[in-house]
């Protein structure tokens, strides 16, 4: 397709652009080198006077790297994909076929967050880039520096900045998931809890221990926040010097115990638990890597790096790398190096055919499958890319791009890549088919069920569209309510289904 003719997803390219070959129209694919940018020698060694390079990414694509247009070259406004809101005009010009493959790195820094590098302080973000004059409007904007090295015993709140500008496209970042960046508390007043931390002191206080109190209190619609969880404990950790995730470890066991402490300790720090948990024991748990790290915002994975280093100690990729194989640990650089396509991010028709194309050849196309090559592909793509890729493989080469991944690949590769594939193509039927596999698991696998449904609960959104979903696609088509109901029992059972807002 000629970069003049391209068109966007459901929509005709605009009229009155300058006709090919006419002054103000690049050489098809053909980008102009920016003025004033510095010169990298062969053989990958910075130039006199430049910073020595940090590990590189696995793949030399990088959408950010790429400086503007030439001036006067003929732009086309952004199209969307059907179901994505209309966005800011686009500045990122198609790229040539074949950029994945062996070319020059371009210059530039690597991206806070990539292995070797440090990543950015929890809940912060970069300068904005995209509301500052650029002298030189073709020239990549550099990565502002960031703090880094922060004590490991407490968290760093930063002040408020502003968003950094939207992975090669122009486009504002995906904010945080509620209780991944603590500039939210602004946005979340205080909660009266004085009686609830008295209830709760009362239900574990002497012999026993009062589960249903304790089920009533924490599943309360008071504390559907993140941020009112966290000042109900810290109220109750204050008010009476205890510490209220030791006393449900003394007063609860087994999966109830798991699932009380999943939830007061809110969404970022479980799920750096989580990690903890699965990368820390004989054996990987990949279900649960994948996850926490998986189809998850920028914003979200630099939060998650940094409070695995706050807690832990040290860079959660250097763990990684310790217990999975090398293909696996490059798909999760590039994940952790928090470069994906923000939500906002447009789908182009001429993108979109051109990672087909290198797609097909690095699977069905090739003997033996490029798992590096798809794994970039996969893992730079928003989710809306991700659906469009799908449904264009299926329109060129009449095959599903999931049964080509299942042919192609093995073991927990295949697993990653089919996990971003589903979630994008349907996130509501993935999230109920992942709910329904560990209960109906022979022996079940609790923990796993119980970190989803936590998670899920701090969403209702998604809550609700999973629920309506597990019903429609599950194995039994049963409500997820009956399937909790018939598979668990006691206190287990009661606060499973309190925190899907069902009651018994």
């Amino acid at each position: 397709m000629n970069p003049p003719n391209q068109q966007y997803y459901g929509q005709y390219s605009p009229a009155g652009g300058p006709p090919p070959g006419q002054p103000g129209q690049s050489y098809p694919g053909y980008q102009q080198p920016p003025q004033g940018a510095p010169y990298y020698p062969p053989g990958g060694s910075p130039a006199p006077g430049q910073p020595p390079y940090q590990q590189p990414p696995y793949s030399n694509y990088n959408p950010s790297a790429q400086g503007q247009p030439p001036a006067g070259q003929y732009q086309y406004p952004p199209q969307q994909y059907p179901g994505v809101a209309p966005q800011a005009p686009s500045q990122y010009p198609p790229s040539r076929p074949g950029q994945y493959q062996n070319q020059p790195y371009p210059p530039q820094q690597a991206p806070q967050g990539q292995y070797g590098q440090p990543p950015a302080p929890y809940g912060q973000y970069p300068p904005n880039n995209y509301q500052t004059a650029n002298v030189n409007p073709q020239a990549p904007a550099p990565y502002p520096p960031q703090q880094y090295g922060a004590s490991a015993g407490a968290p760093q709140w930063p002040q408020a900045q502003q968003p950094m500008q939207g992975y090669g496209y122009g486009v504002p970042p995906t904010p945080a998931s509620p209780g991944y960046d603590p500039a939210q508390r602004a946005f979340h007043g205080p909660v009266d809890t004085s009686s609830d931390v008295e209830a709760l002191r009362k239900a574990m206080k002497g012999m026993g221990c009062d589960e249903a109190a304790l089920i009533r209190v924490l599943t309360s619609s008071k504390y559907d926040s993140p941020w009112a969880m966290a000042q109900l404990v810290s109220d109750y950790n204050r008010r009476f010097m205890r510490d209220l995730a030791k006393d449900i470890e003394s007063e609860t066991r087994g999966d109830l115990e798991t699932a009380f402490l999943a939830l007061i300790r809110g969404p970022l720090e479980h799920d750096v638990r989580v990690l903890i948990k699965a990368l820390d024991r004989a054996g990987t748990d990949e279900d649960a890597m994948m996850d926490v790290l998986l189809c998850r915002s920028n914003a979200d994975i630099r939060a998650i790096a940094a409070e695995y280093k706050r807690i832990k100690g040290h860079e959660l990729l250097v763990d990684i790398k310790d217990d999975v194989d090398d293909t696996l640990f490059r798909l999760y650089s590039m994940v952790l190096a928090a470069t994906r396509a923000e939500d906002a991010a447009p789908v182009i028709a001429a993108d979109i055919d051109r990672h087909v194309t290198e797609l097909q050849r690095a699977t069905e196309g090739t003997i033996g499958a490029n798992a590096i090559l798809v794994a970039q592909i996969f893992t730079s793509s928003n989710a809306a890319q991700l659906h469009a890729l799908s449904e264009a493989y299926q329109r060129k080469y009449h095959r599903s791009l999931e049964e080509v991944i299942e042919k192609e690949f093995r073991g927990d590769m295949e697993d990653a890549l089919l996990y971003m594939l589903e979630s994008a193509i349907n996130r509501a039927r993935s999230d109920a088919k992942r709910l329904e596999k560990p209960l109906y698991r022979t022996p079940r696998k609790d923990r796993l069920f119980i970190n989803r449904v936590v998670s899920l609960h701090w969403d209702r959104n998604r809550l609700d569209a999973a629920k309506a979903a597990y019903e429609r696609y599950s194995d039994y088509r049963t409500p997820l309510r009956s399937a909790i109901k018939a598979l668990l029992s006691g206190d287990y059972e009661d606060l499973m289904l309190a925190l899907i807002r069902e009651r018994k």
